[in-house]
């Protein structure tokens, strides 16, 4: 609802009045409060109590003077015609010698013109302030007007002289006409309020500081920020140059070359450094004056430090350390005590070891007992993602990038990993595209998203895990020397199960005790032989393995012990034969067992297979390879057949 007061000098343009705003378009949304007073018996108004005020003449004038800061006054006009009717008047009612044409009006003066169109003498009395009406009046009659036409209170003070007059009255069409101008004032005005509210609290509620500076070099505004980052000193309305003087040289040449800077500056005095944006202000095409963004560094590290917390949140967090790395043998205690000094440097960790040898347990025990363990443990297989996708997940994308790319991009596996540590599992199957890269990022410490045209700095901790020579594979050209370098700083070997003496056990116990744990059940009994049957098998997966061989173990069994033969299916489950290898017109393996009286076997335990393995190996000269291609079964199961049986090399 817009509030109009609407104030005329009369009582007879009342009535006129509410008629105009009844049948105005928008009445519906104008509430009019109409009053007859003047300018003598004016009331202060209340701020806020109308949106605007309507007037006439010194009524408005005066109006204008004591509430244009806050309340929007609007003019009445009096027309030509209004001034035309009221000379006629005058002329056939009193047929003056002279009219004397008295008011406040700036169109008063088409008057003079208007009296020599209709042959009436007249004399424009325009008094400044209302209290110079009456010398203008007395001054028109000694001059001879012998009658006045004017408005209502120039009227007043011509009957108490008795003096002739005609009241100028204002038409319908000049009412509609303000009745319109307030509408849109007050339409205007109360849009320019929202957009400079909303400035306001843009400024006085932003966490940086934020200044306008003129184009002399004024303070103009500066918000809270800007205030306590100066000391709290007064700085609006001073010179920059001396309420800002570290500002100064950045307000200069921003001014100079109307381009935006953004530089990192100290505060003179305290301990805080800011990073400072200064913005120039274009208008009419040159620069009036420039606006700073100045943010506390520290902020921003608190800010990063809230992502990092919502990573972690994610799932990008280590959850072991060195404690449940499970052991009882020296090999792995002095193997977690060279563990423990890596962690405490920031260098690359490369760790080797066979498949299954717990490389990412060492991972993450390594970034928690390191000054990262608060920043995120981010891992990824790069064996598991095809060529793109691994680049993708890596180094992120910006919208657009490619065909099917989220909306709004994606943040890379490096970005996230900043401030923390990168697990990079399997390196060795990285392609060679993608190492190039990879180096790239490890020199630079920066990334740059795929399709976009900056970088991002990065502080990152690469832990990378294989289970291949990745020097070899150097010396091979299937791997880059250079990245081998970045990669391979510190080196963690990891031994196999086989050599870590008696943790076979422990590890097989304590995977049982889980399993019994989830269904509450008593602890089983191990029959006298199982554990040597352990001791005796290679593992070749080693801890995965042994999980595995544990939990078949478990299902086998029956009753409440487990059984030699039970450990003896786990560890030997059946399974299908080789397929003979065919080679034309030259004798296979096979055939020179069978001339040599062996007959074909498989892999599965047969009657008389100690016998065939030791002849076997006596064929090839002890050679491993040759006797277990003779015996159509791969090294690791005549390896394991051999411990078995008890075979050593023979010849």
């Amino acid at each position: 609802m817009i509030r109009l007061l609407f104030v005329v000098p009369y009582p007879e343009l009342m009535e006129q009045v509410k008629k105009v705003v009844a049948k105005h378009p928008e009445h519906e949304k104008v509430d009019a409060d109409v009053q007859a007073l003047i300018v003598e018996e004016m009331p202060d108004i209340p701020v806020g109590a109308y949106d605007a005020i309507i007037a006439r003449g010194y009524t408005a004038q005066k109006m204008i003077a004591k509430y244009s800061d806050t309340t929007p006054t609007i003019r009445v006009h009096i027309s030509g015609f209004d001034i035309t009717r009221a000379i006629y008047e005058c002329r056939e009612t009193y047929h003056p010698k002279k009219i004397a044409i008295c008011g406040f009006e700036e169109n008063l003066y088409e008057a003079a013109s208007i009296c020599q169109i209709l042959g009436v003498e007249a004399e424009i009395y325009a008094p400044i302030r209302n209290q110079d009406l009456p010398k203008a009046l007395d001054r028109a009659m000694r001059e001879g007007c012998d009658a006045l036409i004017g408005g209502y209170s120039a009227n007043m003070l011509a009957k108490e002289r008795g003096l002739n007059s005609v009241v100028i009255q204002t038409g319908t069409a000049a009412f509609a006409q303000a009745l319109d101008e307030a509408i849109h004032t007050v339409e205007r005005v109360r849009q320019e309020r929202v957009i400079a509210q909303m400035y306001k609290t843009v400024i006085y509620t932003s966490d940086a500081g934020l200044l306008y500076v003129d184009r002399s070099g004024t303070i103009q505004v500066r918000n809270r920020v800007a205030r306590q980052m100066n000391g709290n000193v007064s700085i609006k309305g001073r010179k920059i140059k001396e309420g800002i003087p570290w500002l100064y040289p950045l307000f200069q040449s921003v001014m100079k070359t109307g381009n935006a800077e953004t530089r990192l500056l100290a505060i003179p005095d305290t301990k805080l450094t800011v990073s400072v944006k200064c913005s120039p202000v274009i208008a009419n095409q040159e620069c009036s004056g420039t606006v700073f963004n100045l943010t506390d560094v520290t902020k921003i590290q608190e800010l990063e430090s809230q992502i990092r917390r919502k990573l972690s949140e994610r799932g990008l967090k280590a959850r072991y350390t060195f404690e449940h790395i499970l052991h009882k043998s020296k090999v792995i205690d002095r193997t977690i005590e060279i563990a423990k000094r890596y962690a405490a440097s920031d260098s690359n960790i490369i760790i080797v070891g066979e498949t299954g040898t717990g490389k990412e347990l060492f991972a993450q025990s390594i970034h928690n007992a390191s000054s990262r363990k608060n920043g995120p443990f981010v891992a990824v297989n790069c064996a598991a993602l095809t060529e793109n996708l691994l680049e993708s997940e890596l180094f992120g994308y910006v919208e657009g990038a490619f065909t099917g790319s989220s909306k709004g991009g994606k943040m890379g596996l490096f970005e996230q990993a900043h401030g923390g540590t990168l697990f990079l599992d399997e390196v060795e199957e990285v392609s060679m595209a993608i190492q190039t890269k990879l180096l790239r990022v490890l020199q630079e410490r920066q990334v740059r998203r795929i399709g976009d045209d900056k970088v991002i700095d990065i502080d990152v901790r690469i832990i990378s895990a294989t289970n291949k020579s990745i020097q070899k594979m150097a010396e091979a050209g299937t791997f880059r020397k250079d990245l081998v370098y970045r990669l391979d700083v510190l080196r963690l070997f990891l031994p196999p199960l086989r050599e870590r003496e008696n943790d076979v056990e422990l590890l097989f116990v304590n995977q049982l005790q889980g399993m019994e744990k989830n269904i509450d059940q008593e602890p089983l009994k191990i029959e006298d032989g199982v554990f040597p049957l352990l001791h005796q098998y290679p593992f070749g997966g080693n801890i995965r393995e042994l999980r595995n061989i544990a939990e078949r173990v478990y299902v086998l069994h029956e009753g409440s012990t487990i059984h030699v033969q039970d450990m003896q299916e786990a560890l030997y489950p059946a399974d299908l034969a080789p397929e003979p290898q065919k080679q034309d017109g030259a004798k296979n393996g096979n055939s020179v067992l069978v001339e040599a009286g062996v007959q074909k076997t498989s892999a599965q335990i047969l009657p008389g297979e100690e016998e065939r393995i030791r002849q076997a190996l006596r064929l090839s000269g002890g050679n491993k390879g040759k006797a277990a291609a003779m015996l159509e079964i791969d090294r690791s199961t005549l390896w394991r057949k051999m411990k078995k049986y008890g075979i050593a090399d023979e010849r």
